[in-house]
């Protein structure tokens, strides 16, 4: 009976640690679409100025690869705790009782 309470235990500690990982995920993929909508609304504001153009699809491309990286290191961080492994991914640190992912702006 013991042991059945230490796995169920085992499990709802699992459950909840994966659950503070997904919300931090969905807040960082926040963080990086926001500027990605702002820029875009900003492209067709500025359709007439060829320069500030190019200049805002720069910035767009800047922001989705930053997604793109997060993305890699929130699979790579998802990967690590399937298996068991207690480092961090590469540039993604921990904080006790939680995870944080920072995406990097471009």
């Amino acid at each position: 009976m013991t042991d059945e309470r230490e796995t169920r235990a085992d499990h709802e500690r699992r459950l909840a640690s994966a659950q503070r990982v997904a919300v931090a995920m969905l807040h960082e993929m926040r963080n990086v679409l926001n500027p990605i909508v702002s820029a875009a609304f900003l492209l067709d504001a500025n359709a007439s100025d060829p320069a500030k153009v190019r200049e805002l699809a720069r910035r767009i491309e800047g922001f989705a690869m930053a997604e793109e990286r997060l993305t890699a290191k929130m699979r790579e961080l998802l990967e690590r705790e399937a298996v068991g492994d207690a480092a961090p991914a590469a540039g993604v640190p921990r904080v006790p009782g939680s995870s944080s992912i920072t995406a990097q702006e471009p």
